[in-house]
């Protein structure tokens, strides 16, 4: 699964910002509009009359997300050429939408399951970020305040047991809601972190893995980017053991410390169980069958980290 999200058809969108668009692009000759993702904003591979490719996406610009794309917009542009993103060409309000023009990126979402040759490019590509976005390049939140205020979920769930919490995290919620800011202490740095890293932001393409939707972006230790990775690997079917694996070399280049590690997968496996029980966001109908399940994978990880019985 790529995405959650329900995204308008061109059909859909204001004949003013189909409009602006041809203006500021030149004639749209084809347009293709990508299904998921995790926001329900426009999101289309576009052919140009002069042959040019593009990727255009955008959101209403009242909409509760649009601060984020206007995020993207200004971390896009500072962005190395080093970094393995598409260039973006230009971004713009106009007919009360945010909208945002990149490279067009003709390639597939990254496969992380056992046995797939995606898995060693992508953790080759997320392992080199570090060098190409530290110093951090954009002014962005700090990592250790951001993520603070959102990544943790086991003291409200240890307040309000909900009846179908996993039983061994119903035994271990006091020391799960303890455990779970530990890791704050060493999250500060001076790197440029994506912020959401997973294979529904990777493009794979012959020459290079892609990663888009820079978003969240927030300033830290390089070991944020790389330790997200872990999870995700879980839900493509890897054993925690084999996910930590795979990154083990980069997490060590990047000085992680494994308490730090642990005290991270506690506070995801936290968040994801807490947000997983919230109504659906409009226009986001499977987004929390999703975190339900990213769950379960980040607690399967977490029982491995601490080794509690």
């Amino acid at each position: 699964m790529t995405g959650t999200a329900v995204r308008p058809s061109w059909a859909q969108l204001p004949a003013t910002l189909r409009d602006g668009l041809n203006v500021r692009l030149g004639p749209i000759r084809h347009t293709q509009v990508q299904g998921g993702g995790f926001t329900p904003g426009l999101a289309a591979r576009v052919l140009l009359a002069d042959g040019r490719r593009a990727f255009v996406k955008g959101i209403r610009a009242d909409h509760v997300l649009a601060d984020q794309y206007r995020a993207e917009a200004r971390v896009a542009a500072a962005l190395p050429g080093s970094v393995p993103a598409p260039a973006l060409w230009w971004s713009q309000e106009f007919a009360g939408w945010v909208v945002l023009v990149f490279d067009d990126a003709a390639g597939c979402h990254a496969n992380p399951s056992p046995g797939s040759a995606d898995v060693p490019r992508v953790v080759s590509m997320v392992a080199g970020l570090a060098a190409a976005l530290t110093p951090c390049p954009a002014q962005v939140p700090a990592a250790e305040d951001e993520l603070a205020a959102f990544v943790h979920g086991w003291a409200e769930l240890a307040a309000a047991p909900p009846a179908d919490l996993d039983g061994w995290a119903r035994r271990h919620l006091t020391k799960l809601a303890r455990t779970e800011t530990e890791w704050l202490a060493a999250a500060k740095g001076d790197t440029l972190l994506h912020g959401d890293i997973s294979a529904s932001n990777m493009l794979v393409t012959p020459e290079r893995v892609l990663l888009v939707d820079w978003a969240q972006t927030i300033r830290g230790a390089a070991w944020l980017d790389i330790t997200d990775l872990i999870p995700h690997l879980v839900l493509a079917g890897h054993t925690p053991q084999a996910a930590e694996a795979l990154v083990t070399d980069a997490l060590n280049t990047a000085g992680a410390d494994q308490e730090m590690v642990t005290s991270y997968a506690v506070a995801f496996a936290g968040y994801w169980a807490r947000v997983s029980r919230l109504p659906a966001p409009p226009g986001v109908p499977h987004l929390r069958g999703y975190q339900a399940r990213a769950a379960d994978a980040a607690l399967r990880w977490v029982r491995h980290c601490t080794k509690w019985e």
